[in-house]
């Protein structure tokens, strides 16, 4: 009964199970086939083919050293393609927490600028009344000179502070000056950006924007 039934699955089993496979290589242009896969052929690309010569699987051969090379270099651009949209959207994020419009920008701007040229402005007047009292204080020490008389010592430190005060001052405007042109430039920034925002999602590239877009 055993053996009647074994027969039986046998007869039942598609014989397409038991189709012989054969293995089609192109060896220095020349068509070579084997009913299985040498070792030396591993890497070449071949056509697997059913018992009636048709091809039912097509294996690619393996990469040469340099399409590796590429593809390495594929995934590296890939890679910091992502890294520069991560970044670029935690900026973006963080920009948006600070400003809902354009507009924002601009009044932050001018918000900025007016107090540095408020400092600015102080830092002169103070420039103009220590010159002033400068002014004075050398002529007093020049009287003191044309009279034959040596300049007392808290007449030179007073000229000597108030000398150094102006250069406060002026160094002062100097670095207000420049803040002032380096955070303009921040915000020119901050706003061409908002107006991107207006349009593309957070983490946008703008080598991803058309050109016209940026008009």
């Amino acid at each position: 009964m055993r053996l009647v039934t074994s027969a039986l699955i046998l007869a039942l089993i598609s014989p397409v199970a038991f189709a012989a496979r054969l293995y089609r290589f192109n060896v220095d242009g020349q068509m070579i086939m084997k009913d299985h896969v040498p070792p030396e052929y591993a890497q070449m690309g071949y056509d697997i083919l059913n018992d009636q010569g048709l091809v039912v699987k097509r294996i690619s051969p393996a990469p040469t050293p340099e399409e590796l090379a590429a593809l390495a270099a594929q995934e590296a651009i890939k890679k910091a393609r992502l890294e520069r949209i991560r970044i670029r959207r935690e900026a973006d994020q963080a920009l948006l927490r600070v400003y809902s419009k354009p507009a924002d920008v601009e009044r932050a701007r001018k918000r900025k600028v007016g107090n540095i040229d408020g400092y600015i402005s102080l830092q002169q007047r103070r420039i103009v009344d220590l010159t002033e009292k400068l002014e004075r204080a050398q002529a007093r020490a020049a009287n003191y000179e044309r009279s034959g008389q040596e300049i007392p010592v808290d007449m030179r430190l007073e000229i000597a502070q108030l000398q150094n005060q102006i250069r406060e001052s002026h160094s002062n405007i100097k670095t207000r000056n420049m803040e002032k042109v380096e955070s303009t430039k921040v915000y020119a920034e901050e706003y061409s950006r908002m107006q991107i925002l207006l349009k593309y999602p957070p983490g946008t590239l703008e080598s991803d924007i058309p050109l016209d877009a940026l008009d």
